[in-house]
Parts: structure tokens; sequence; C-alpha cells
């Protein structure tokens, strides 16, 4: 028996488990199919002409992660993006990195309810993205651009799976931003902003016209404020529309908050390839 030390609970990804010592192995009868992973922390990949490479780190939560887009398929929407930016011309790589966590939130931790079910679940939401964002963001080798997609879960999660005590503003949401911002800053990374999807009749109960209200507030911010080096409507590419605060139905899931595979491949292509470069 090992222990698991590190764990993604969220892989989208089969991952197998072997009788005994198989490290050495080639191909292995497998025991056990896992849907998550564990033990690994990142892959880096070496470059031979560094000066002509560079990195873009996907900074957010289960939307980022992959959430209910094929199991498998590499169909997350940076996923998507890393396959247009391969096929771009021009003489520069630029690889993605996918540090979005399923329930990760910009302000807050894990913080389930006493007596909830949530408790069984709420430590994979991984540290706040304030938090997490020196070990996930900043010392990633290569990394110069990062695009931040997070506060769906600030709105949605108090009340749902976090205490109504953590209700936050657009103004909280727009100052854990500024955060972020400034300390890409700091570090010399281009940081762009995108916007949050909607998610209206969401399956979570995130939905109310308190949290679509500030929505809209922190995406008008993203949108004019000029304080991001960029900006990433993905909100303006896949809402529906007839009713905008709904994900257009081709893009979506099922659940009204997570976008499927379509949904993935229309953010990827949302982002607008020469901000990267």
């Amino acid at each position: 028996r090992t222990p698991g030390s590190t764990v993604h609970a969220f892989a989208f990804q089969h991952n197998h488990v072997a009788a005994g010592n198989v490290t050495g192995r080639t191909d292995i009868v497998a025991t056990a199919t896992l849907d998550r992973w564990y033990f690994l922390t990142g892959v880096s990949v070496s470059s031979g002409r560094p000066e002509r490479s560079s990195a873009v780190v996907a900074f957010g939560d289960s939307i980022t992660d992959g959430s209910d887009t094929d199991v498998n398929a590499n169909h997350r929407w940076p996923d998507f993006l890393a396959r247009r930016l391969d096929a771009a011309p021009g003489p520069y790589t630029v690889g993605v990195l996918n540090q979005g966590i399923s329930g990760n939130r910009l302000l807050h931790d894990p913080n389930p309810p006493a007596g909830s079910d949530a408790e069984n679940f709420a430590a994979y939401f991984g540290q706040s993205a304030l938090r997490r964002f020196d070990r996930d963001v900043a010392a990633q080798p290569g990394a110069r651009h990062v695009i931040v997609l997070l506060g769906v879960n600030d709105l949605g999660h108090p009340g749902t799976v976090a205490p109504v005590s953590e209700t936050v503003s657009a103004a909280d949401i727009i100052d854990g931003h500024r955060q972020i911002i400034a300390r890409a800053h700091e570090r010399g990374l281009k940081v762009h902003g995108g916007t949050i999807l909607p998610f209206k009749n969401d399956t979570f109960g995130f939905y109310s016209p308190r949290n679509e209200a500030a929505r809209q507030a922190v995406n008008h911010w993203i949108r004019t404020s000029g304080e991001y080096d960029g900006v990433i409507d993905f909100d303006k590419a896949l809402r529906d529309p007839a009713d905008p605060q709904r994900l257009l139905a081709r893009y979506d899931s099922g659940d009204h908050l997570h976008p499927g595979d379509a949904g993935a491949e229309a953010m990827a292509a949302a982002v607008p390839l020469h901000l990267l470069r």
C-alpha cells in the first residue's frame, strides 16, 4: 500500500493501478482504473531553443480543469488552445500550462459547513488562487503570460458548499483580480482577464439575481478598466444571444454552468493569439 501524498481529484483522464513494482515495464495488467492523478505535481518540457519558447498559464477553476468534457479526449479549453498555438505560423513555440482546480475560489480556501456533505470533498478545491499564485503561476518555468478565469465559485459557493458568511461582492472579486494583476506584473508576466461565463438555472444552486448582477459588474470591469493586459471575452463567446444569462445550448454540458466539449473548443477559439506572442 502506498499512501497518496498529492492528488488532482478531477483529472478527466484514466490512470491505472497494477500489482507489484512495474515502473520499468512498458506494458502492464491493470488491477484498477482511476480518474485521478496521484503523486504527479507537474510536467516540465525542456526546449532546445528557450529564447524562442514560452508558456501561458491557464489559471482557473473547474471550467479550466475540464469539468464535464470527455474523459481521455483532452478536450479541456487549454488543450484546444495548445493545439491552436501549435498550428499557428511563426518561429515561436508557446506551451499551455493548465493550472485549473475544480472548485477553486479566488478569495477563499475550502471551508465546508460543519455536518454538510461538502466535508467529504471540499478539500479537493485547493487553496485560494491568491494563496497558490506564487506556486502555480509565478514559479512555472518559461511562463510569460497568464489567463485568469476565476470568480464563479466565489459567487456560488457561499450558501451551497461554503458558509453564507463568505458571501462576496463584485468589488471584493475585482480587488482579488487586481492583486493577481499586480503580482503578475511584479514578476514580468503579461496577464489577461477572462470574463465569467453565464450560469442561469445551473444545477448547483449558484444562480441568483444578486450573483448575476455581481457577475455582470465584474465582467464590465474586466472589459473596460484597462487593468488587464488583454481581455478574453469567454462570456460573449458562449452566452445564448436570446438569453445572455445562460450558456448557449450547444456549448452547455447539461448542468448550465460547465461548457461541454464544443463549449471548451469555442472558449479556446475566443483567445486572440496575438495576445500570447
